[in-house]
């Protein structure tokens, strides 16, 4: 091996030495300073996002509990009509009404009210016969008017109430001129949505139920009702609904005011659009989603519901059309959507009276736009850092090589001295030989250290052994195998000195003695190695509700012993009851599979009676006997 200077070595590798730590180290700090940022930047993104679903959530949900509670209102103002028109029916005795009103028959054959008197328009489909009993109906159910032009008048979501009877008469406020002409002539309500929905078969509870979105044969558009069974007795006399439209009663929810300039909109429980913004049926490509335009002289004579244009479920997009399916289906859905290559975040929520569904959505691009910017001025810096650093290198690099030439003068001289001191050097170990070198000096240095290393080697391993084989047995002997905490011979060899310390100091301390309740059944039912982990789970719960210089001791079988230094009688309670509810807690939450509860005597260390830990364990062991006898899962002292 070729063999060189000491002098030349170490000035040729300090240059190379520090030149390359330093640039390692600046290296580091550009990629720590890129990592950080973009770190810093995903956080802020994340934090964003989050804030934003909690925000929006607030909103929609603060939106949504003020149209149930619309919903409610009008459900209670359909309820109420209900309760006076049944009352009319059955009784009708107690009403009647006073003035005269004209009927006559129309070219159409239907039989309709002449004038408005301030309530409503009565119109019979001209196949019902005009009977006495017909026409006093029609006179005294002018007594309903005054409760639907309160509500209606008084009402702002509310555009109509109707009373609609089982021979095809329709009572509708307000009233409408010529009402011959706005329904069709042999007008049967069994044939529309918000007649047959309340009958017995569709609604047995003979409740205020929601009608579907459908088309208004009044003309008033896509709307919904609030509909009651008018029953005497168990006969079906008509049904009356209350008419809210579409637009009226969602312009709230198309108007929330989402954070970044996110919409909502409104799904049917069939996945039908009942409302939609402009902005959105652009976003989701989605067209010609208008107000329904009457024709001509169109005559509704059935219920026509949204088509399957309406339905979200038809969406071109089929990934998207299963994500809003599993939305009203109440399944888990993808809250980041993908739309023409543009991200959104999606938000739902519903409003349980009409399973109805809003739906908000808010654009990533947005949200990100100013953390974009912010990334780039940092990318910037870092930029900017990177030529500074490699300026300073530059100069760096002529200041080192004139401290290297220094440096080279100043350790060559002591280390011949330092080679001379390693011949008697025989007390420190080294764990690792060194190796030779291509330098003179250095081998007789290595030499002289590896003689000793080895030396010592040998005395530090014979030492270990023997220390490690006596601190095993020693830990064995007083842990218990199963639990790992101590067991009763390590109690009774502790607590002879602890006993004399308390006493010498004139401390105290308490102890708790516990065992779990019926833990045979355990063992009976689930079998020893459930028993086993029951063990540790009670072992793993204590360790974690005690104090470091608490001390947990197995006695045997399921019997444990906490004791507690410096410890009053009232802070012990404190400690049991503490650990009797969090047990009860675990049983409660179902925190465990085999959850069980515990049992605590509670017994105080006496200077005048105790000598021994058996002293105390008996005063502790009666006091267990009585938490079992007041009925398991309890503290006695």
């Amino acid at each position: 091996m070729k063999k060189i200077i000491l002098e030349k070595l170490i000035f040729k590798n300090y240059l190379k030495t520090s030149l390359t730590s330093i640039l390692f180290i600046e290296l580091a700090l550009v990629i720590l300073y890129f990592y950080v940022n973009n770190q810093m930047i995903s956080k802020n993104i994340e934090f964003i996002l989050g804030d934003i679903k909690k925000t929006t959530y607030t909103i929609v949900e603060k939106e949504t509990k003020s149209i149930e509670n619309k919903f409610l209102q009008i459900e209670k103002l359909a309820t109420l009509l209900q309760n006076h028109q049944q009352n009319f029916f059955e009784n009708p005795q107690n009403y009647s009404f006073a003035n005269s009103i004209k009927f006559d028959k129309a070219e159409n054959g239907m039989f309709y009210k002449l004038y408005n008197n301030g309530g409503s328009s009565v119109v019979v489909s001209k196949n019902t016969l005009i009977t006495p009993s017909v026409k006093k109906k029609l006179h005294d159910t002018e007594g309903f008017d005054v409760l639907f032009k309160s509500i209606v008048d008084n009402n702002d979501s509310i555009v109509a109430a109707y009373f609609n009877s089982h021979d095809d008469i329709n009572r509708y406020y307000p009233f409408i001129p010529n009402s011959f002409n706005a329904f069709p002539m042999d007008i049967k309500m069994e044939n529309y949505n918000f007649y047959y929905e309340a009958n017995l078969e569709h609604n047995p509870e003979k409740k205020a139920v929601w009608t579907d979105v459908y088309l208004d044969p009044a003309g008033q558009g896509w709307m919904l009702s609030s509909i009651v069974p008018i029953y005497n007795k168990d006969f079906l006399e008509g049904v009356t609904g209350l008419d809210v439209t579409i637009n009226k009663f969602i312009r709230n929810i198309l108007s929330i005011k989402i954070p970044y300039e996110g919409s909502s909109f409104v799904l049917g429980r069939d996945g039908k659009i009942v409302a939609m913004p402009k902005n959105v049926q652009e976003i989701l490509h989605i067209k010609d989603i208008e107000a329904y335009t009457y024709g001509e002289n169109e005559k509704i004579k059935t219920t026509i519901k949204k088509s399957d244009s309406f339905t979200i479920l038809n969406h071109h997009d089929e990934t998207i059309a299963r994500n809003f399916e599993n939305i009203i289906n109440g399944k888990s859905y993808k809250h980041d959507i993908v739309v023409a290559g543009k991200e959104y975040l999606l938000f739902s929520k519903k409003i349980e009276r009409t399973s109805w569904f809003i739906i908000s959505l808010v654009s990533k691009e947005k949200i990100l736009l100013s953390l974009r910017d912010l990334e780039k001025e940092y990318k910037n810096l870092g930029y900017l850092i990177i030529v500074f650093i490699v300026v300073f290198y530059l100069i760096f690099f002529l200041f080192l090589l004139q401290q290297a030439r220094a440096f080279v003068s100043q350790i060559n001289t002591p280390l011949k001295k330092i080679i001379k001191m390693t011949k008697h050097l025989g007390t420190k170990r080294e764990t690792e030989l060194l190796n030779t070198s291509s330098i003179v000096e250095l081998d007789e240095l290595c030499t002289n250290f590896n003689n000793l290393s080895q030396k010592l080697d040998k005395r530090t391993q014979k030492l270990i052994e023997s220390e490690t084989q006596r601190f095993i047995n020693q830990e064995l002997a007083n842990t218990d195998a199963l639990t790992g905490v101590y067991n009763r011979r390590f109690l009774h060899d502790f607590s002879e000195q602890y006993i004399q310390i308390v006493k010498r100091e004139n401390t105290s301390f308490t102890l708790l003695l516990m065992d779990i309740d019926k833990f045979k059944n355990i063992n009976d039912s689930y079998g020893h190695s459930v028993g086993d982990d029951v063990l540790k789970k009670l072992v793993e719960i204590l360790k974690g509700l005690v104090r470091r210089n608490d001390v947990v001791v197995r006695l045997g079988g399921d019997e444990f012993v906490i004791v507690l230094p410096n410890t009053s009688i009232d802070n012990a309670k404190e400690v049991a009851h503490k650990i009797i509810d969090t047990f009860n807690d675990m049983l409660k939450n179902n925190h465990y599979k085999y959850p069980f509860t515990v049992s605590i005597g509670i017994a105080k260390f006496e200077h005048d009676k105790d000598n021994h830990i058996e002293d105390i364990l008996a005063k502790a062991d009666k006091a267990l006997y009585q938490a079992k006898k007041n009925g398991r899962n309890g503290v006695s002292q």
